[in-house]
């Protein structure tokens, strides 16, 4: 049963109270950067307050720092994506033809199927980025898998519908 929302909203407030500083100098020296470790601070602030709801803390630091440090995690899987990417339209010469809305929802498409891919079981993971990403042919990744063709085509189905159902 959830807190009564005054006593939640103490509990949160008074965590938030404690805590957001050491927090923010914490991801400070671990980012090494101010905006980025103030985002991330509210961030793991308002992930508590949405999933943490029923909880009090016996450790707060602990679980601050778990939940910050899966968001710094997050954070730098994005920096990534988002560099590869901005690095393979330098190569093509295709940055001015795209407005720049389109790249940030680009950004964010691939980072959400990159989280996804990540979450499939290894097998499914394998034959969909040979297919999907690298054009292999099913005959190619059977021998280079050492599985079946029909196995292929069930784990590429598998993968795809995993991927059209986060999307939706």
């Amino acid at each position: 049963m959830p807190p009564e929302p005054a006593l939640f909203n103490e509990h949160i407030n008074g965590l938030y109270k404690e805590h957001q500083l050491w927090l923010y100098g914490w991801l400070c020296r671990k980012m090494q950067n101010q905006h980025d470790a103030a985002d991330l601070t509210q961030d793991t602030f308002v992930k508590i307050m949405l999933h943490y709801a029923d909880y009090y803390y016996q450790e707060p630091r602990a679980l601050l720092t778990t939940i910050a440090k899966s968001l710094m995690s997050n954070h730098y899987r994005r920096k990534r994506i988002e560099m590869a990417y901005l690095s393979t339209l330098t190569e093509e010469q295709k940055r001015a033809t795209i407005p720049l809305e389109q790249h940030i929802l680009l950004i964010e498409t691939l980072s959400e199927l990159y989280e996804i891919i990540e979450n499939m079981p290894q097998r499914q993971k394998q034959v969909f980025i040979l297919s999907q990403l690298q054009g292999l042919g099913y005959d190619v990744i059977a021998r280079q898998l050492d599985i079946s063709v029909s196995t292929i085509k069930r784990d590429l189905t598998k993968a795809m519908a995993i991927c059209f159902m986060a999307m939706e």
